[in-house]
């Protein structure tokens, strides 16, 4: 056994996280959660003056570059303002907010003219939402359509239910099936509505009205294309007994409506606890079971740190997103979608900022689909996830070391409700209290690789003072192979061994034992050599 590099003399053997891998016995397949908001193509961005959340961006920029380097491979179209919507009109007396989106914007939208002619391919302007879509696709990305209207537009219900499944109707058959000059795309995911069950926000209607509206358009879609995947409610209050909870699923069972997909947001406000998210899916999950939904999708279309609360630093951000994703490796959780990703990968779409470069951390695990067994790792914060490529060649450890602002730990003063008077209240997790300690770095062993081997051990670290670098020089090592050293919370760390030599695989390097799950499909790799050639050399430090 090797250490190295020694562990620096100002951290005790005690302060570090004992972390073990077991590289011999891969225990499944790594699920890929490496879904987004918002588009990579220019003109679907929050807009520079909307600086709520931080996610705005000049419309000009094309993250194409980054979504690349990250893997992407999905994105949720929600939230472009005019393009993907189908009749959003910003800036009026009925659109919360009035003057958060300019008018302007309403000639993007997919249906302008609400008294055109449904079947007359001329009443659709879809040229603003195909360019959306194909930057999706060229990403090599799959497209969540939400069907519905961007925020800040007017949330009254739309005027007559079957004009708009009608609608609906023509859009997936545009982008499915080629009408009105259209595209196969084979768009999976449709959803249906955002968030009505958040005040008036988004729907100003009552939840029987949702319901029906719901029902038209999820039959709509699947007479437009069988093999579409339908949901909603996208509802933003998951904790909540609405009526977008049980009521809505008994409507749905009852009326033998289609649900291939159950989709709900989360915010970890006045928690940032990345295990807020685990918590939530398996309710979820139970709930769906309960009313016999079995073979629902449970999927979690907008998520992120906590959105009432102070701006974190960017590397709390991107340690609290990557922590947050392996836990999602082990929750009945069917896909992610990050709010957002367009504003991460900078001005010029390929520079990213910390959450970018842990996006590509995250990403590069899909060059090693077989995940192996991880012991030392806890529920706090510090994350760790493990995997080998088919060969036993290459293993990657992703370690997030993340730690709760002490303002979110213990339980609430008040009760553990969010109150944004007079628009809505939130039913919050009741916070943890946790101790931290042993998390100021990590020792690492990787055992059970390949004898008679020498590996290339590098060491990719996202820090305060870090982008994403390797952090000293590569070490050659024989195994099994320990590595010590600091990761103070907030740090994130890729750490990649190589083999050397061309020995062939060893007998004893076993593939999972369910081979009919198949592992996550390795998109374009960027570079299987170093972290630094993954990202553009400009970073902005």
């Amino acid at each position: 056994m090797i250490s190295a590099p020694h562990t620096p003399a100002r951290l005790r053997s005690a302060d570090l996280r004992k972390i073990m891998v077991d590289a011999s016995a891969p225990v499944g397949y790594l699920r890929s959660l490496q879904g987004v908001n918002g588009a990579p193509s220019p003109g679907a961005h929050k807009p520079e003056s909307f600086k709520f959340g931080g996610w705005n961006m000049p419309e000009r920029i094309d993250v194409s570059a980054g979504y690349r380097m990250a893997r992407i491979d999905l994105v949720r179209t929600h939230d472009a303002y005019g393009p993907t919507d189908i009749d959003a009109k910003f800036e009026t007396a009925d659109a919360p907010g009035g003057g958060l989106i300019s008018a302007h914007r309403d000639v993007f939208d997919i249906f302008t003219d609400p008294n055109a002619d449904a079947d007359n391919p001329r009443s659709y302007n879809f040229g603003p939402t195909d360019q959306i879509i194909a930057s999706i696709h060229k990403v090599g990305a799959q497209v969540m359509f939400r069907l519905g209207r961007s925020e800040g537009s007017d949330a009254q219900p739309p005027k007559d239910f079957n004009k708009y499944a009608a609608i609906a109707k023509h859009i997936v058959l545009h982008y499915n099936r080629g009408w009105a000059t259209g595209f196969h795309y084979h768009i999976r995911y449709w959803e249906i509505w955002n968030e009505p069950d958040l005040g008036k926000v988004f729907w100003a209607g009552t939840a029987p009205q949702y319901y029906e509206l719901y029902g038209k358009l999820a039959r709509a879609v699947k007479s437009a294309d069988p093999h579409a995947l339908v949901g909603g409610p996208a509802i933003a209050r998951p904790n909540d007994d609405t009526p977008y909870r049980d009521a809505f699923l008994e409507y749905v069972r009852t009326e033998r409506l289609p649900l291939d997909f159950y989709s709900w947001h989360w915010y970890a406000t006045d928690s940032d606890d990345p295990l807020d998210f685990i918590r939530i899916s398996r309710d979820t999950r139970a709930r769906l079971d309960k009313h016999g939904f079995t073979r629902t999708r449970s999927m979690v279309t907008e998520w992120n740190y906590g959105l009432m609360d102070p701006l974190p630093t960017a590397v709390q951000r991107a340690s609290f997103i990557t922590a947050a994703l392996i836990y999602m490796q082990d929750a009945p959780i069917d896909a992610a979608t990050l709010y957002r990703a367009d504003s991460v990968f900078g001005a010029d779409g390929a520079t990213p900022d910390k959450t970018g470069q842990a996006l590509i951390a995250l990403g590069k695990l899909k060059d090693t689909p077989y995940r192996l067994k991880v012991k030392g790792a806890d529920l706090n914060g510090f994350a760790v996830e493990a995997a080998r490529s088919a060969d036993g060649r290459t293993v990657q450890i992703l370690l997030s070391n993340y730690q709760i602002p002490s303002e979110f730990l213990g339980p609430r003063a008040a009760d553990d409700v969010l109150h944004v008077p007079p628009v809505f209240d939130v039913r919050l997790l009741a916070r943890r209290s946790i101790s931290y300690r042993n998390n100021s770095g990590y020792d690492l062993t990787i055992d059970h690789l390949p004898a008679n081997r020498r590996y290339s051990v590098e060491r990719c670290r996202i820090s305060a003072a870090n982008d994403f670098a390797s952090v000293g020089t590569p070490i050659y090592a024989t195994a099994p192979i320990r590595l010590q050293n600091e990761l103070p919370p907030p740090g994130i760390e890729l750490v990649t061994l190589r083999a050397l030599d061309e020995a062939p695989v060893d007998a004893a390097m076993q593939r999972p034992e369910d081979p009919a799950t198949p592992p996550i499909q390795a998109q374009t790799p960027v570079s299987p050599d170093h972290c630094s050639a993954s990202i553009a050399a400009s970073w902005v430090k």
